[in-house]
């Protein structure tokens, strides 16, 4: 089984300072993985030193098969 890229999308709940609501940042990181299983380990990782609440709202295998660095 080969790896894929994966679209994680991350949502982390911040507290605006100034009104004091709670707003919802979301990211997306691109994972290369084998399965959402794998993907989810990874991003939970790589998260595991961040404060703030966050979760992966979404997990989409990516049309990208291939990278050129």
């Amino acid at each position: 089984m080969d790896e894929k890229y994966f679209v994680a999308r991350v949502t982390t709940d911040m507290v605006d300072e100034n009104s004091g609501k709670v707003k919802k940042m979301k990211e997306e990181k691109l994972v290369k993985a084998y399965s959402p299983t794998d993907v989810e380990a990874k991003v939970t990782e790589a998260y595991q030193a961040y404060t703030l609440p966050w979760r992966i709202t979404a997990i989409v295998e990516s049309k990208i098969d291939e990278v050129f660095e």
